[in-house]
Order: C-alpha cells, then sequence, then structure tokens
C-alpha cells in the first residue's frame, strides 16, 4: 500500500494524490496439498486480490489438480494465463505492477482465466513445457471465448529463458481508456472512450533473464495479433530492464519499454527502490514516466487517461508478506 503523486492527470491535467497500490498484487491465498502417495499430492488454492485502499475483494485464483513429480502438474478452475505465469519473470515488469506495458495487451499482468485447464511437466535437463486450455462462457468477465497456448522454458545456472505463445478469444477491453487512443478498429474512441469491445488476443513472446551475484537483468520481445469488429491490428513490445541488491537490504532497479500499435507509440521509463526493515516488510519508492505518440493520451496502469501524451507517477509506500 502506498501513496501516489500523478502529473497531467485525468482531462483536466493537474496534479492527483491518491492512495494507491501499483508496486506489487496485494492479495490473501489459502494453499494445501494432500499426499496421495510417494510421488502424487492433490493442491489446492483459494485466492482473492485485496485493496487496502477501499476494502473491495476481487477473484483472483482458485483452483484444485493433481500434482506428480514424474508425471507433472494437472490443474483445473480459474487461473493465470501461461503469458503471466513466465513473461513477468524476463521483462522489465518483474520489479513493478506500475510499469506495465501499455494496455497490457501482452498480457504480462495477468487476470485469472475462468474455467480452464492448465498442466506443466516436470523438469527435464533444465526445460520445462506447459500447456492451457479455457472454455469460453457468454457470462465470463474475463474472456467470452476459448483459450488456447503452449510454453517452454530453460533455465541452466543462472539463466532462464522462455518462449510462449497463447490465443485467448472474447477478450473485454476499452481501448480509449486502456490505451488513450482516438480510435481503434474503426470506432472513433475520441467521441466515447468508454465504449467496450471484446477482442481476440493472439501472443507470441520471448524472453531471456540473467541472476547472479545479487544482479537481475531481464529482455523481452511480444508480438500481439489483436481482432475484433472484423478488422485487426497488430502490437509488438520490446523491453529491457535490471536490478541490483546494493546491500541485502537495498534493492535499486530500473527499465525501459517500447510498445508500437499500429501508428501509435509508447516510451516508458521506470525505476525503483526497495529498502527492508526485515523478511517480510519493505519500504519502496518508485516512478514511472511513459511519453506516448503525438495525438495521443498517456494511461498508467489503474488510471484514467492523461490530458495529454506525457505523465509521470510516482509511488512511495509500503510491502508486508505474511
Amino acid at each position: 500500500m502506498g501513496v501516489s503523486y500523478t502529473s497531467n492527470a485525468g482531462a483536466g491535467g493537474g496534479a492527483q494524490y491518491q492512495a494507491t497500490n501499483t508496486h506489487a498484487v496485494p492479495f490473501i491465498a489459502m494453499t494445501g496439498k494432500e499426499v496421495i502417495d510417494s510421488d502424487t499430492s492433490a493442491i489446492f488454492r483459494l485466492s482473492r486480490y485485496v485493496f487496502l485502499n477501499n476494502g473491495m475483494d476481487l477473484p483472483y485464483e482458485s483452483y484444485v489438480g493433481l500434482s506428480s513429480a514424474s508425471r507433472g502438474t494437472l490443474t483445473i478452475g480459474s487461473m493465470y494465463d501461461l503469458l503471466a505465469d513466465l513473461v513477468p519473470f524476463t521483462s522489465e515488469r518483474f520489479t513493478s505492477l506500475l510499469a506495465t506495458h501499455p494496455g497490457n495487451l501482452d498480457r504480462t499482468v495477468g487476470n485469472a482465466l475462468n474455467n480452464s485447464i492448465k498442466y506443466k511437466s516436470p523438469i527435464y535437463g533444465g526445460f520445462q513445457f506447459g500447456a492451457m486450455y479455457g472454455f469460453g462462457q457468454s457470462t465470463s468477465t474475463t474472456n467470452t471465448g476459448r483459450v488456447v497456448g503452449a510454453e517452454v522454458n530453460f533455465t541452466a545456472g543462472p539463466w532462464q529463458s522462455i518462449a510462449v505463445w497463447e490465443s485467448v478469444n472474447g477478450v473485454p477491453y476499452t481501448p480509449g481508456t486502456r490505451l488513450g487512443v482516438s480510435s481503434l478498429y474503426g470506432v472513433n474512441f475520441s467521441a466515447a472512450p468508454n465504449t467496450l469491445i471484446h477482442q481476440r488476443q493472439n501472443t507470441g513472446t520471448l524472453g531471456m533473464a540473467y541472476a547472479n551475484d545479487g544482479w537481475r537483468v531481464m529482455g523481452n520481445y511480444s508480438y500481439t495479433r489483436l481482432s475484433a469488429l472484423g478488422d485487426s491490428a497488430t502490437a509488438q513490445t520490446i523491453d529491457v530492464g535490471a536490478y541490483k541488491y546494493v546491500t541485502q537490504r537495498l534493492r535499486l532497479g530500473g527499465g525501459y519499454s517500447y510498445t508500437k500499435l499500429e501508428s501509435y507509440k509508447w516510451n516508458q521509463f521506470h525505476a525503483h527502490a526497495d529498502y527492508a526493515l526485515s523478511k517480510r516488510t519493505s519500504l519502496y519508492v518508485l516512478g514511472v514516466l511513459q511519453l506516448a505518440g503525438a495525438g495521443q493520451r498517456a494511461v498508467m496502469r489503474n488510471q484514467a487517461p492523461a490530458a495529454g501524451p506525457h505523465q509521470v507517477e510516482i509511488e512511495a509506500g509500503i510491502t508486508h508478506f505474511f
């Protein structure tokens, strides 16, 4: 939980101060397992987002399944998709939710997808494979159409690399408020920025990370094909980031991402510092600068579109794990 300052906020373009939590996901979870035999366990997870600024809670991940050391793990329920499982660990977004790519079109910050089945293989010589399928439901708030995806990741010493492909149909989306763009799919969002559409997102991403001696260096590229209302568009994002534990208590980091969606573009820079008071409690300060293209309106995570193409957000607060 923290307090943030946002420049150029909303249509009026003034400064805005608010209580917020865009550094880390606020949640509470209950997990457990029952050992069935020497190789297999039944597992479950029940969790909720818990927003401390207003006391609200919303669905997070909830699932049940079987986990086998020799055969892998199969779960069913409402779960993070494959992109949200892996991509944050090779993306500069790993260090803070506030550094989410504009509009989150490549789903590096995931919301759990309802009615899903997920499989993760055991690790074979550093390789792990995964697959996911989701059943579309007309009343779903995450995806009214089906989900299908596959992943592979490889870890060798300090190196980690990933490749993920995923297709999500019927994603409810408001391009006018999420992206700050004037038009997309032939719709004029300048006149009606809150217009809701259901789009298809096909994303492929490649990423790599190196972690050693207190350092973590990350790089990621994503390609997303969007389609809705009989039209389509292409988004691409490349990012780089790093952090360093200067001492056992102090971590400093930052990153940069460039996103292009048809003629629209965004440059985004961020930096942060975390100081551990204990093993479970830290203080933090972070900042993000977003520079959108000419004629666009910058949009930070969980913020209304700015009055113009530039926006800065600075946040300071505390994190506690229990």
